[in-house]
């Protein structure tokens, strides 16, 4: 694979994962506020965020 080529590829990753986070974001500023601290759900959905957030991370910075 070419360094451009490469490039595209985790940019392109970087979007995906970027989207998935903002909805997930959105997922839970939504979420129901009286039911929320003991919700199963809001935990799996706070666990999927540190985990996208994770892997953008590790695709190291956005400019390169």
């Amino acid at each position: 694979m070419n360094p451009n080529a490469a490039i595209e590829t985790i940019a392109q990753a970087r979007a995906r994962l970027a989207a998935k986070l903002r909805e997930l974001n959105e997922e839970i500023r939504a979420y129901p506020q009286p039911i929320a601290r003991c919700d199963a759900q809001l935990g799996g959905l706070v666990e999927e965020r540190a985990r996208l957030q994770a892997e953008i991370e590790q695709l190291g910075p956005a400019d390169g």
